[in-house]
């Protein structure tokens, strides 16, 4: 079994140093036994190796809960949250024993693995009888940002190197190893406050070892990859009037440079007393957005230097003189709206995608064009039908851009209006039935008029008898004129000696 958790401390009385932390935690505990039922869930955030989940089961152990844990290495979605944590949450254990619930390294809840996790902690936290813990490296990272509303964040720091010495020297005389006083300190003091690293350091240096530990060994001990804490950082550039040492608050730091700018922006007013020192110190923070926006434009990162040294070692040096006392720094307020404000980019980036494809624009040139729309809106309603209508605008992005009032009033007048067309159309088509109607009677009633009557000819020869007699006569003419061309041709035939084709007899010519 490794060190760490061989000697692992089982009661709050054997863990060294977080004496205010662990004073918080048997209040906390304490008030849930006295008042039972729900108690709001405790987020304990600190670095590694300062002993937060040794914490929370020293405290199971001290007042008999039986632990149930999800750790980094366990899947954390919303499903598995649901069947492990919300049914210990609300029941007993087999045992009898009430039940600590421990969520470990919350802020490392990511991916597809853990998806919906923080979601459910959450609604889980909300109806649990029983009490929660949860332990986070970073409590202010962006997916715990709903999180933290809902528990009572309690922040663990760093072991003391002080406090880490005696423990080391317990751990070697249990095992049965002699150690240099002064090579125990120095393990303490390469930990940099985390207990963890300083126990596993002495184990490495002391397993399968037949001589006394010495100073010189531990000098060979690789240096740690610690990464600093965005807290001790701007404690650090804002108290400091040194420049080297402002400067190098960002080397060991894992933040990005634009964070960082974020976090001493927010906190200069706590820290500065002076106005003119505010203002020079927002003054190089300026100047130092002016390089990094160079860098993300123009891909220079040569400016990167000039922008970390303006943001750290300017408002450093902006400062009369050293401000003593404790001040309680907060993340950058930024990071808040905009987590909030998501949805609503979102809408109006949409937005204006749709906008400026009707009118072939960019997105950020249809945004300048959109201020207008809630003015038109309320003040002008035919400009706003028609546009609501050219840009095939919903009813929720009317509300987005204007006001709920407003978005109803311009669509209960686009209904009256289609209503009325529609009413409209009916009546021209029930007068178009009427006229095709009017037309067909009109047709069949003047063909009637226009066929001739021949019920009665005797009557229709004496209303025209002259009409009948010329029609006679000029049918006569028509045989006379046959009969007098056949003659012809029948002399032309004879006087040529030809035979005629017809007998002729008597009766032709009468």
């Amino acid at each position: 079994m490794e060190w760490v958790e061989k000697y692992r401390p089982k009661s709050m009385n054997d863990v060294a140093g977080q004496n205010k932390t662990k004073e918080q935690l048997i209040t906390w505990i304490e008030e849930y036994i006295q008042n039972g039922g729900y108690h709001k869930p405790l987020l304990l955030a600190g670095p590694p190796g300062c002993g937060k989940t040794t914490l929370a089961y020293a405290l199971a152990n001290d007042y008999n809960f039986e632990v149930i844990e999800l750790n980094a290495s366990d899947k954390r979605n919303k499903n598995v949250i649901q069947q492990v944590v919300g049914t210990a949450a609300v029941s007993k254990s087999l045992s009898g024993r009430r039940s600590l619930i421990i969520l470990d390294e919350v802020d490392g809840l990511s991916g597809n693995d853990d998806r919906g996790g923080v979601s459910e902690i959450i609604k889980v936290a909300k109806t649990a009888k029983n009490p929660i813990i949860l332990t986070a490296n970073d409590p202010y990272k962006l997916n715990l940002s709903t999180l933290r509303n809902s528990v009572h964040l309690v922040n663990v720091s760093s072991v003391h190197t002080n406090s880490i010495p005696p423990v080391l020297r317990k751990i070697a005389l249990q095992e049965g190893y002699e150690v240099d006083p002064k090579a125990i300190k120095m393990i303490a003091s390469h930990a940099s406050g985390d207990l963890r690293a300083a126990i596993n350091d002495l184990e490495s240096l002391l397993i399968g070892r037949t001589s006394p530990m010495e100073t010189e060994d531990v000098r060979n001990l690789a240096d740690r990859d610690s990464k600093g804490n965005i807290f001790d950082a701007v404690r650090i550039a804002l108290k400091t009037t040194h420049y080297d040492i402002a400067v190098s608050t960002t080397r060991d730091l894992n933040e990005d440079i634009g964070t960082i700018q974020e976090w001493l922006a927010e906190n200069i007013p706590r820290e500065y007393q002076k106005p003119h020192e505010i203002a020079k110190a927002y003054d190089y923070i300026s100047k130092s957005d002016i390089y990094l926006g160079r860098v993300y434009r123009r891909q220079h990162f040569g400016f990167w230097k000039y922008a970390s040294a303006l943001m750290t070692a300017g408002v450093a040096l902006s400062k009369d003189e050293k401000y003593r006392g404790f001040i309680r720094y907060s993340p950058p307020t930024i990071f808040t709206k905009l987590s909030r404000s998501k949805v609503q980019r979102q809408k109006t980036k949409a937005l204006a995608l749709k906008i400026g494809q009707k009118v072939h624009l960019s997105s950020k040139r249809a945004m300048e064009y959109m201020r207008l729309l809630p003015v038109i809106f309320e003040n002008d309603m035919d400009a706003s039908i028609g546009l609501i209508e050219y840009f095939e605008l919903t009813k929720d992005e009317v509300e987005f851009l204007s006001k709920k009032p407003i978005a109803s009033k311009i669509f209960k007048t686009i209904q009256k209006n289609e209503k009325e067309k529609l009413k409209e159309r009916k009546k021209e088509l029930k007068e178009l039935e009427k006229l095709n109607k009017s037309n067909k009677l009109t047709n069949t009633s003047t063909k009637v008029k226009n066929s001739p009557k021949v019920d009665n000819p005797l009557e229709e020869f004496l209303k025209n008898p002259k009409k009948e007699t010329n029609e006679e006569n000029d049918a006569q003419n028509q045989n006379f004129e046959d009969n007098t061309t056949k003659d012809a041709n029948l002399e032309k035939n004879e006087d040529l000696g030809g035979i005629p084709k017809n007998q002729i007899t008597l009766d032709k010519f009468f």
